[in-house]
């Protein structure tokens, strides 16, 4: 991709990036500030955003809350904070009786450690609920091996119609809607036996599936991303090569050789194109065997089930908290996996992306639509969450662990010690950010 066009294209997913952001960032500080409010802290700005305000006003408490320029961030300044990250105190000298009373660093170290892990807390709890909520929207599929309805993506001859309980299919007995899109997805289209309950008559028919080629969904970051493909494209070849199917895409990518270029034919809209691309190894289920195992993948989804829908059921509140919960976790427990592979397994670092990368996916994800966008939201805030309780000074996780230090002493860390930890800290964080940039930057560059 033309260099200037990525870089354009970079800048029209600016307005979701900033949205995304302020979400996720006042979410965040709000955790902050009312969590110390509850401690007795008192907060004189609460800001959105860096630089100079652009809108300011102070509430009844005498907080002063302003959305300022620069949209890359934002902070709660409490009374006694020297600056907006916290990193140091004002001498009590400078403040008033009442000041002190109410100000950060002379709180308990327990009403400041809570406090501090508000902000983390709070992103978890955004995204737990973000996942509740597009649970119970969506509902979520039975489990029941039911075919719910037939949409457009169905063929003609498929052989069920809607309220067809599967018994049997290709001589297997089926009790889970999942068995029934695994053993249909590897027939690719030949015709299977099916022997099914139909309103109260057990008959036998003849299936046909086939899972066509339709991307729905793009993983970001992932060749496909970054070759250009779009939701709705249709894959009609692989290096000249016929596909008929999503199961012969992934069959014609299976076998290739690491680090081999391929050229995509795709349908987009009626208009024939072709898109180069490397696809990357990674750990996916193989689409014959359904073994995990190490293959090319070029980050690409069908998610319309061939046009089998299953029977929809509504989520309760409790269910939904639980599939909130469980989303939640999944993303912190991979990301906690994937840092223990950058040190332990040789991770690829070049999956550590930047402020660009954030804006494409959010641009990306907003293309695809509200449910994806409103997700991504809650993905992006359980990684803000959890970045900011890593142990390093000028991060939410640092000042917990001068605090567990302090509690653990009987009295604060030194100055000094905090000075050189707030140094290393800052520096760590730089290098990231400069690491992370660099990959933005390599990636739109070789795009």
């Amino acid at each position: 991709m033309d260099l200037l066009a990525s870089l354009w294209n970079t800048l029209t997913y600016l307005p979701p990036f900033i949205a995304v952001l302020a979400v996720v960032v006042f979410v965040h500080e709000y955790g902050h500030y009312i969590v110390g409010r509850w401690c007795g802290i008192h907060a004189e700005v609460f800001s959105i955003g860096m630089g100079k305000p652009l809108l300011r006003w102070t509430d009844r408490r005498g907080t002063r809350w302003q959305i300022a320029a620069l949209p890359i961030g934002g902070f709660v300044k409490f009374v006694g904070d020297m600056d907006p990250a916290s990193a140091g105190r004002r001498d009590d000298g400078e403040l008033t009786e009442e000041q002190r009373a109410v100000a950060f660093h002379n709180a308990a170290v327990w009403r400041r450690a809570l406090t501090v892990a508000a902000g983390p807390v709070a992103n978890f709890i955004l995204s737990i609920l973000v996942f509740a909520a597009l649970a119970m929207v969506a509902g979520r599929a039975s489990e029941e091996p039911v075919i719910g309805q037939l949409t457009e993506h169905a063929p003609a001859d498929v052989g069920f119609v809607a309220g067809d309980r599967v018994l049997t299919l290709d001589g297997q007995e089926i009790t889970t809607y999942a068995e029934i899109l695994k053993i249909l997805h590897k027939t690719d289209g030949a015709p299977v036996p099916a022997t099914v309950d139909r309103g109260g008559d057990v008959i036998d028919i003849t299936v046909r599936y086939s899972l066509p080629p339709v991307i729905d969904s793009i993983s970001p970051g992932m060749p496909a991303s970054r070759a250009g493909v779009l939701p709705g494209d249709v894959i009609t070849a692989i290096n000249g090569e016929a596909v008929h199917s999503f199961f012969g895409l992934q069959m014609a990518t299976r076998d290739l050789p690491p680090e081999t270029e391929i050229t995509l034919g795709i349908d987009r809209a009626g208009e024939p194109l072709e898109l180069s691309l490397i696809p990357v190894m990674r750990e996916r289920g193989d689409p014959e065997t359904g073994v995990n195992m190490m293959q090319p993948t070029i980050g690409v989804r069908s998610t319309s089930r061939g046009g089998l829908v299953p029977v929809a059921v509504w989520r309760g509140p409790l269910d939904a908290l639980e599939h909130g919960v469980d989303r939640t976790w999944n993303i912190i427990t991979g990301t906690l996996t994937f840092f223990g592979d950058m040190i332990f397994a040789n991770a690829d670092l070049s999956n550590i992306g930047g402020p660009i990368r954030i804006a494409e996916m959010s641009g990306e994800q907003a293309e695809q639509g509200a449910f994806n966008f409103v997700g991504f939201i809650a993905v992006l805030s359980t990684a803000i969450g959890l970045l900011n309780l890593m142990p390093i000074p000028i991060l939410d996780g640092g000042h917990l662990m001068f605090y567990g230090i302090e509690a653990l002493r009987g009295r604060p860390v030194g100055g000094s010690a905090m000075q050189v930890g707030t140094m290393i800290g800052l520096c760590l964080v730089l290098s990231l950010m400069v690491f992370a940039t660099y990959n933005d930057i390599s990636r739109v560059l070789a795009g």
